[in-house]
């Protein structure tokens, strides 16, 4: 529970950062903070994910005192990594190539994709051996330390460069810090093996490629409002499309890091059938709470915008979010609800044709589509790009439809998010906002939970109660084997 916990403070802090550094820089500094930012984040990626997902999948308590070359090849990558970045990052400016950026710039994306790459590391590593406690300890330093730092630097300086150096060093401090938690004494580097790295690499591969594809688009859009309007439009689409994805996208990760676990276990001891119910079951509450979201969101913009978003940035946040909120809901119940079935039946190849045709229509609606070059065209591109990726992966899946959920649930999710549009949308023009927003909230949770309720969405009001009842005549069984402990079974 602490590990959900964690999960959900850092996003929230993320979240809160963004606007911050945002409300203090400015449309124009944050759009060339933002786009470096996302270079940092596709860089990381690309050279470190797999090593982190490694860790996760391979590293353990036992692994890290029977078996060091595992934590000896897992330390050889980061290096070799670092190494890689560093040099083509030298490379690149002994050659005039600032990509658009600063040389300074460059210098602190670089930097800032390494820290972040040893960050998470070093939370996959804590994660694995389950120290919890360590692990929420090593990101509340550095979201503190990111506040402080960036938001500080951005208000005095008003420097995107200054900002993105102090969120390379507020990730590489932290990680520091908690050092001696991660260590391991019994690997070295002379114990790495090629051939674990390569294991390393095959299981991790397909989905890194795929999370590539995703950011890349992210960052396409970005470089292409920055390139044909300017840096302050860059920015303006940035924050949108980071508050709409981090918001929604949060939801649904922190189920599924409960939920997914529960469906491997089930197959695992119950075999694929109860495999599969389980994941009809996840993908239900998955389905219903990002439809909630999504819905309430889209409800209470009007009054989350004049709350939350800077003033330099409204005129544009409301009617951007308004257009990013179905396409990148429908892709995160496509990455929750249908990439768990690839990666059960072991398919995760899926993942990357769909990550693929959503990167290909995307860039290839903006290099060759109709669109003249503005935010909002961006924007629908994007979101209609993200829903594409759902409706692939739907077809992907189509042979292992039981995992789906059943038509009944779907119904009852549709039915439940009509009514509570109804209840929501004649409320999203009270004064003053913080109590518009308020409303929205009791209004649409009240009127949809109930709709789920009456009809019992996934059966899970009848097998509670049934839990309930079992426990309650458990306990009377056993008190009364305690009153009368002579009595014949």
């Amino acid at each position: 529970m602490l590990i959900i916990l964690t999960f959900v403070l850092n996003a929230g802090l993320n979240f809160l950062l963004g606007l911050c550094v945002a409300a203090v820089l400015g449309p124009a500094s944050y759009g060339r903070f933002s786009i470096a930012l996302m270079t940092a984040t596709l860089a990381t990626t690309l050279v470190f994910d797999w090593l982190r997902l490694s860790a996760t999948r391979y590293y353990t308590e036992q692994a890290r005192s029977g078996a060091p070359a595992l934590r000896a090849s897992l330390n050889a990558g980061y290096l070799a990594g670092s190494l890689i970045l560093a040099t083509a990052a030298g490379a690149a400016l002994l050659l005039g190539r600032d990509f658009g950026m600063s040389r300074a710039m460059v210098v602190a994306t670089v930097l800032a994709a390494i820290a972040n790459g040893f960050f998470e590391f070093f939370g996959a590593l804590l994660r694995a051996r389950f120290h919890n406690l360590g692990y929420s300890s090593l990101v509340v330093l550095k979201n503190v330390l990111a506040f402080v730092a960036m938001v500080g630097a951005g208000y005095y300086f008003r420097d995107p460069t200054l900002v993105m150096a102090m969120a390379a060093a507020s990730a590489m401090i932290a990680t520091l810090a908690l050092w001696r938690q991660a260590t391991d004494p019994h690997a070295r580097l002379p114990q790495a093996s090629r051939a674990q790295i390569a294991v390393y690499l095959r299981y991790g591969a397909p989905i890194v490629v795929a999370n590539i594809f995703y950011q890349g688009v992210v960052l396409a859009n970005r470089s292409f409002a920055a390139a044909h309007l300017d840096f302050a439009a860059a920015g303006k689409l940035s924050l949108a499309t980071d508050m709409t994805i981090r918001l929604i996208l949060v939801a649904g990760a922190a189920l599924d890091i409960l939920l997914f676990q529960i469906a491997v276990h089930r197959k695992a001891t119950g075999g694929g059938k109860a495999g599969e119910e389980q994941v009809a079951r996840n993908s239900a509450v998955i389905f219903a709470t990002l439809a909630l979201l999504c819905l309430g969101y889209m409800a209470g913009l009007p009054a989350f915008t004049a709350l939350v978003a800077p003033a330099k940035f409204r005129e544009s946040f409301e009617p951007l979010s308004l257009i990013l909120a179905p396409g990148v809901t429908l892709f995160c119940l496509g990455q929750f609800c249908l990439n768990p079935i690839a990666q059960l039946e072991s398919r995760t190849s899926l993942t990357l044709i769909a990550a693929a045709t959503t990167a290909a229509l995307d860039l290839g609606l903006i290099w060759f589509g109709p669109f003249a070059p503005n935010l909002t065209a961006y924007a629908i591109i994007h979101s209609a790009s993200l829903a594409v990726s759902f409706f692939v992966m739907v077809a992907l899946t189509w042979r292992w439809r039981a995992h789906w959920p059943r038509a009944r649930d779907v119904g009852i999710v549709f039915l439940a998010g009509a009514a509570a549009s109804a209840a929501m949308w004649p409320l999203r023009g009270v004064q003053p906002p913080i109590l518009a927003l308020v409303l929205v909230a009791i209004a649409g949770t009240s009127v949809f939970g109930g709709v789920l309720y009456i009809f019992d969405l996934g059966g899970l009001v009848r097998s509670t109660t049934a839990q309930l009842l079992t426990r309650r005549k458990m306990r009377q069984a056993a008190g009364a084997e305690g009153l009368c402990p002579g009595r014949p079974p």
